[in-house]
């Protein structure tokens, strides 16, 4: 049984935890989480940001009332609970009722398919799973606003893209936060609900877009041209980013993954890794630029600009083409629908990857993200460096997360 850990020492600044989006993807998140929490389980992280699907696990975080590694725990069990059903409806009248109405107001320049069809599933499951895990239906999700109060979290930020304006809207609940405001980006002070964190991981024409106030909101990538920039708005001075993007070979990049003319699929998942998954590497150059820059200035020129501390963790492999492993684990008339967009004519369906909310699929994410943080720890922990060094427990050997997600940890101490 492990000790409690004493509290952390001050550390060289605030730390911010960045998980970009990804759908399904986002387990990978989940797996390192899993990793750091057996390493280091009275972490605290003051800052938290997300978008798409990385918008529930920062929102899970920030709201759980527990150690950091209670936390990771149940945001484990929660993806392990998860399927296609429990995500969108896939009955075949649900399907065959939006797909023919969209159909319909094509062919008919709009005038025919009434009531207009919002997007290509109905995604109240969803709704209804994250009402449940976070105890609340409507209004404020109850433990941000404690862990707020105690200290151990200084604030929450999620990212959204509003098809009313076109702008990004960043949702912050925090204490002593200004809002920014930036070319096509805002900041909105709130406290975050529900309605928030299905507005900002509505994939477009995929999911239906959400209300708040009196403008339309879709999945907060879509817009977001600087992921990084909520966590450093908000003061942090150590970022750790959570990438749900595969960093290929020069050699792997050169190799096509489709032959002849690209399928819809092959484009949408294009389309999808641009908007969603490659903006977060971009950022993260520019970051590290602007440090380059600033460590050759002395302080006092640096018009109050500071060096931030960033690491980025991503997967090791690709998570299109795994994804392709498990594509007979999708509801059978829903898997029938994609394969009609070519996901049999790629080596990487990277939009399989966004949607297969499968437990076995689930799994092997989980348990990459723990085998890719491990294989960095050592970098992570030099990020992690203000912490007291008793804080980073001997790492315990994992077996392979069984079907219910029940890991044995052996460990010497």
């Amino acid at each position: 049984m492990v000790e409690p850990s004493p509290p952390m020492h001050p550390s060289p600044g605030p730390l911010a935890l960045v998980m970009g989006g990804g759908g399904a993807r986002a387990a990978y998140q989940v797996g390192f989480l899993r990793a750091l929490a057996r390493r280091s389980p009275e972490l605290e992280i003051p800052i938290l940001t997300g978008v798409s699907a990385g918008a529930i696990n920062a929102v899970f975080l920030a709201a759980h009332p527990g150690s950091f590694q209670e936390a990771v725990e149940d945001l484990t069990q929660l993806w392990l609970s998860l399927s296609t059903e429990k995500v969108f409806r896939v009955d075949a009248r649900t399907l065959a009722v939006n797909t023919s109405r969209w159909g319909l107001q094509l062919v008919s320049g709009g005038l025919l398919g009434r009531p207009r069809i919002r997007s290509l599933v109905d995604t109240s499951p969803l709704r209804e799973f994250l009402s449940d895990a976070l105890g609340v239906d409507e209004g404020p999700i109850p433990g941000i606003e404690a862990n707020l109060d105690s200290g151990r979290l200084r604030a929450l930020a999620v990212s959204t893209s509003s098809y009313s304006t076109g702008r990004s809207i960043t949702w912050v609940q925090g204490e002593g936060i200004e809002p920014w405001a930036r070319p096509r980006r805002r900041a909105r002070m709130t406290k975050m609900g529900v309605e928030h964190i299905m507005a900002s991981a509505a994939l477009p024409l995929f999911f239906p877009a959400v209300q708040l106030g009196e403008e339309w909101f879709g999945d907060g990538g879509v817009r977001l041209t600087a992921p990084l920039s909520p966590a450093l708005h908000l003061g942090a001075k150590r970022v750790l980013a959570l990438s749900t993007r595969f960093h290929p070979t020069p050699r792997e990049e050169d190799r096509p993954t489709t032959r002849g003319y690209p399928p819809p699929a092959q484009v949408i998942g294009s389309l999808l890794n641009a908007v969603f998954l490659d903006l977060l590497e971009q950022d993260g150059w520019r970051v590290q630029l602007i440090n380059d820059l600033l460590r050759r200035l002395p302080p006092e020129e640096r018009g109050g600009r500071r060096i931030v501390d960033l690491l980025t963790l991503r997967p090791s492999r690709d998570l299109g083409q795994l994804a392709d492993e498990f594509e007979l684990q999708l509801p059978r008339l829903f898997r029938f629908l994609i394969r009609g967009l070519g996901t049999r004519e790629t080596k990487s369906p990277d939009i399989l990857s966004f949607l297969l909310f499968e437990e076995p699929y689930i799994s092997r994410l989980i348990e990459m993200g723990e085998r890719d943080a491990d294989a960095r720890m050592g970098e992570i922990e030099t990020l992690l460096g203000g912490a007291d060094p008793s804080l980073f427990l001997t790492p315990p050997t994992a077996e392979p997360l069984s079907p219910q997600g029940v890991v044995e940890e052996r460990s010497s101490q």
